[in-house]
């Protein structure tokens, strides 16, 4: 048997070289089985002996073993490792996951399998699977628990297919909400728009502002900024076009302005940013946006620290919004009177033509009036002709510019019925069934006229418009997941915090309500973290903060927390 470090042949069945003191056999990290060198499967299991690593723990936890691949994977020395705890090397927010599977294993020795970010000396982070098990069969006599440890697959593709189907869902949903909507409401709508693009992105601040050509100025139109940011005093500037100079001649020859880190770029170009903006930014994506050959406005995003770099779909997220709503921004123009001194006087020439055009304009109305009088002398003298209409049998058209009218429902009448949804606007739509009228009201109307309002379109149809109560639809589901609550979970069993596995049964985009045999420690008001993937074809990963809202028996009902309660990706799931 050669030995694989410096090759001295060895005697059969010898463990360890006689030259080196090499362990000669390889032991299987997933069955532990004894393999002789230049394997690369096990000879029992099967499993890949180069690719995996294996780590033993004792049961309090502590790392005893670990392989040389083990160290290879997670960036570290034998030292680094050798008698700590494996929780300091599992990324905080999955410590949950990992406790929650290996108090199963503790507590009736089923072999656990899961997936989990472990930390890197070098890169930011690895996804793992682990696969943990032990020798007994009781699980009071537990000594070890042993682990196998493999990177996991690389799901960049699946990850940027979801990361379209996302962009996608809030382009329809965006563009829908603004294109249904009435002046009146078109801020609010607007606004809402910008709170999406900005948690698409990731950023602090989604901003529109418009281009005043008879001042020179830039003024902000629109902003909707993160609930952490300071509100008052910081909202954007009113500046005069010279002041950010380099920017605007930046927009003009690129259209497009991505800066990931300000504090890489010149400190002049740095404090025009900052003076426009008010508030310390490190990274910024702009836009000019075009009325035709004309830049009427700018849109983009900002985010208070530096990124690596703006993703792609940001990108196209902020071109495509700032080319949707460059129809809507004020038209700025220059004033009357700037416009006549700008207009040149017309030549000899144009004068000349100009009178011919009247001329023969004047030429054709007549023709016109005297074909008009000769078809109405042929009419009377026709036996046949119809006699015109009597004004009782006239009626005037609808004036379809009136808004529909508004009234409480008496419940007397029985018009037609349909149910109306808010959307994330705050807005519900009434759509007329006979003309196909639409208009956007605020969902307050129903706070004012009742539950259900009777709607008097222009076109004279009446129907009812009802307002369902239940804001989004709930999803029967069951998924596993996990869910904790308050700091680090620590060692097992520790007081003070409430976590495990649950199974999420009902799911909306407002919230969820799961199962768990935890679920009698949380208290309404709680605020928990849950964690766990849906039932769609890439298994997207949700992970976000909720409050408890009831608790009953083993179930809890929660709702999304924060500015994070929208989730463009629960959003689509419900599509």
């Amino acid at each position: 048997m050669e030995c694989p470090s410096c090759h001295t042949g060895n005697p059969a069945g010898q463990k360890f070289c006689g030259s080196c003191g090499r362990r000669l056999e390889v032991a299987c990290p997933r069955c532990r089985a004894s393999n002789p060198p230049g394997y690369r499967f096990c000879g029992q299991c099967g499993a890949n002996l180069a690719l995996a690593g294996a780590i033993t723990l004792a049961r309090s936890g502590l790392i005893t073993q670990v392989n040389q691949k083990a160290l290879e994977m997670l960036g570290c020395t034998q030292q680094e490792m050798q008698g700590k705890p494996f929780s300091l090397f599992v990324v905080q927010r999955d410590l949950v996951v990992f406790f929650s599977h290996l108090n199963d294993l503790l507590s009736n020795t089923k072999r656990q399998s899961f997936e989990i970010n472990l930390k890197h000396n070098e890169r930011s982070g690895m996804n793992v699977m682990l696969e943990c098990s032990v020798d007994q069969d009781d699980p009071k006599s537990i000594d070890a628990v042993h682990i196998v440890m493999t990177e996991s697959t690389n799901n960049h593709a699946a990850d940027r297919l979801q990361r379209r189907q996302e962009l996608l869902a809030l382009i329809f949903t965006a563009t829908n909400n603004i294109s249904t909507v009435s002046r009146k409401h078109l801020r609010q709508s607007i606004e809402d728009a910008l709170k999406k693009v900005c948690l698409f992105t990731q950023a602090d601040i989604c901003f529109i502002c418009s281009i005043n050509r008879a001042t020179n100025r830039l003024n902000g139109l629109y902003e909707w900024r993160q609930a952490s940011l300071p509100e008052k005093g910081t909202k954007m500037q009113s500046v005069p076009l010279s002041r950010i100079k380099r920017t605007i001649i930046k927009l003009r020859q690129e259209k497009i302005l991505a800066l990931s880190d300000l504090a890489e770029i010149d400190a002049a170009e740095r404090e025009e940013l900052l003076s426009w903006h008010n508030i310390e930014i490190g990274s910024i994506l702009c836009y000019l946006i075009y009325a035709g050959k004309m830049p009427i406005g700018v849109i983009g995003i900002a985010k208070q620290a530096a990124v690596s770099e703006w993703r792609p779909e940001c990108e196209s997220l902020v071109k495509f919004f700032g080319d949707f709503i460059s129809g809507r921004l004020p038209a700025v123009t220059l004033p009357l009177k700037e416009a006549k001194k700008s207009r040149p006087a017309p030549s000899g020439q144009e004068r000349a033509a100009n009178r011919s055009k009247a001329d023969a304009s004047a030429d054709i109305i007549s023709i016109n009036e005297k074909q008009r009088a000769s078809e109405a002398g042929a009419r009377e003298q026709s036996p046949h002709t119809a006699d015109p209409p009597s004004k009782e049998n006239w009626q005037a058209l609808p004036d379809m510019t009136r808004p529909m009218l508004l009234e409480s429902y008496s419940g007397r009448q029985s018009p037609d019925q349909q149910p109306v949804f808010p959307r994330d606007d705050g807005l519900v739509l009434f759509s007329c069934p006979r003309c196909g009228m639409q208009e956007s009201v605020s969902v307050g109307q129903f706070d004012k006229l009742g539950n259900s309002i009777q709607v008097s379109c222009p076109c004279k149809k009446q129907f009812v418009a009802v307002l369902e109560k239940r804001r989004y639809f709930r999803k029967s589901v069951r998924l596993d997941g996990y869910f904790s609550i308050g700091g680090d979970l620590g060692p097992i069993g520790a007081d003070g915090n409430i976590w495990g596995p649950m199974v999420v049964e009902d799911l909306s985009k407002a919230g969820l309500r799961f199962s768990s045999e935890s679920a009698n420690l949380a208290r309404v008001g709680d605020k928990l973290m849950v964690r766990f993937n849906l039932d769609n074809t890439n298994q997207a990963l949700i992970h976000k903060p909720v409050r408890v809202v009831s608790v009953n028996e083993n179930e809890v009902g929660c709702k999304f927390e924060g500015a994070d309660s929208y989730d463009i990706t629960l959003g689509f799931y419900f599509m």
